[in-house]
């Protein structure tokens, strides 16, 4: 059984106490937890610049970039039920999905980050000023021009996510807001998540309780930026997930229970080819980036030494991911313990002071 230490505890709440002191962070919820149900949390700051309102583990967060591995697993899902393969071409389901060298895209490139396709679109902040809906994202998508050829060099794509939510949506008949809360949120009783601000939230007292991110907007970018309701409503399935370090943490601790054999959302095979070296089964990548920086499908294998790994005290048989909002969340099989911290502090490329939440939390399992 997974036991905690309770000195590390107020060690990593002190330094997470810390970030907020120092004035650089002004919003932090976190939480630490155990495939046994143990968990320890904190919470630390004010809601937004001039609210008096202070944060707890039910404040709502702007997760950013770990919306991703819950598409990747609701695409998982339907590959268990046998209506979705891997090494399908990506145009078996989205035929417009095929020029600029996109037809040798296959679906396992999108979840590997191996499409080749941007990260952004080239336009995406013209997008956004007008408030364009996803579809038209998409159609963007359908004519951008690839950064790579497909299965040729990892290149990070939240546009590849977005295809993919296009294709859950294209098998289900569902958006993948409703798919999302019906497969996974709902049955994990994960009650203050969504993907993009459902009309409820509005009439009730929810928005109350969102936190606001620390961005420098200027004046037109109030109006699309990550605070503002277009984009918190529009649902990116690369980064539009609202959720609380609470709920975060229960679908961590599904995960780990499923990693230990119980019964879960998906099985414990999906499970564990979602969270290994997935690189290492396509032939025409590089080596070295194989080896030094994998992938499992929508998760990412911790980096031990990394700047963009999760803590070099956790294994690299961890897995995780980070989110451009402040977030990141860890979780280690062979401990049997998790850590999600949130904040409203957007990171760097280097000197992300989430890395340390991952080695001094990882110790206290």
């Amino acid at each position: 059984m997974t036991t905690a230490d309770e000195k590390r505890i107020g060690a990593t709440w002190k330094l997470l106490e810390g970030w907020n002191l120092d004035g650089h962070c002004r919003a932090i919820a976190a939480e630490t937890g155990s495939t046994e149900g143990e968990s320890y949390s904190f919470a630390a700051g004010q809601l937004g610049a001039d609210d008096a309102m202070a944060v707890n583990n039910d404040s709502i967060f702007l997760i950013a970039s770990p919306t991703k591995p819950f598409v990747a697993t609701a695409a998982m899902m339907l590959v268990e039920q046998g209506q979705l393969q891997l090494d399908h071409f990506v145009t078996r389901y989205l035929p417009e999905f095929r020029g600029h060298g996109k037809k040798a895209t296959r679906v396992v490139h999108l979840l590997t980050h191996t499409s080749g396709l941007p990260d952004m679109l080239p336009n995406n902040v013209d997008l956004r000023k007008k408030h364009a809906p996803l579809s038209e994202f998409m159609k963007h998508v359908y004519d951008v021009q690839l950064a790579a050829t497909p299965g040729k060099r990892v290149h990070y794509q939240s546009m590849g996510i977005l295809t993919l939510a296009a294709l859950i949506e294209k098998i289900t008949g569902v958006s993948l807001p409703d798919h999302l809360r019906d497969t996974i949120f709902s049955p994990l009783e994960m009650t203050s998540t969504e993907l993009g601000i459902p009309d409820r939230w509005e009439s009730d007292d929810t928005l109350a309780r969102m936190t606001w991110s620390q961005v420098e907007d200027s004046p037109e970018a109030t109006d699309w930026g990550w605070n503002s309701m277009y984009w918190r409503k529009l649902a990116a399935p690369w980064g539009g997930l609202l959720s609380t370090s609470s709920d975060f943490g229960r679908f961590c601790r599904h995960l780990l229970q499923i990693h230990a054999g119980e019964d879960g959302i998906i099985a414990p095979p999906t499970l564990r080819a979602m969270t290994t070296n997935q690189l290492r089964y396509l032939p025409d990548l590089p080596k070295r980036m194989i080896r030094t920086t994998p992938w499992g499908l929508g998760w990412q294998m911790n980096w031990p030494g990394h700047p963009r790994g999760f803590g070099e005290l956790l294994p690299a048989s961890a897995y995780g991911h980070w989110g451009a909002t402040g977030t990141m969340v860890w979780l280690d099989p062979t401990r049997g313990a998790y850590g999600v911290v949130l904040t409203t502090e957007p990171i760097e490329l280097e000197n992300r002071r989430q890395i340390a939440f991952g080695n001094t939390s990882s110790l206290i399992w």
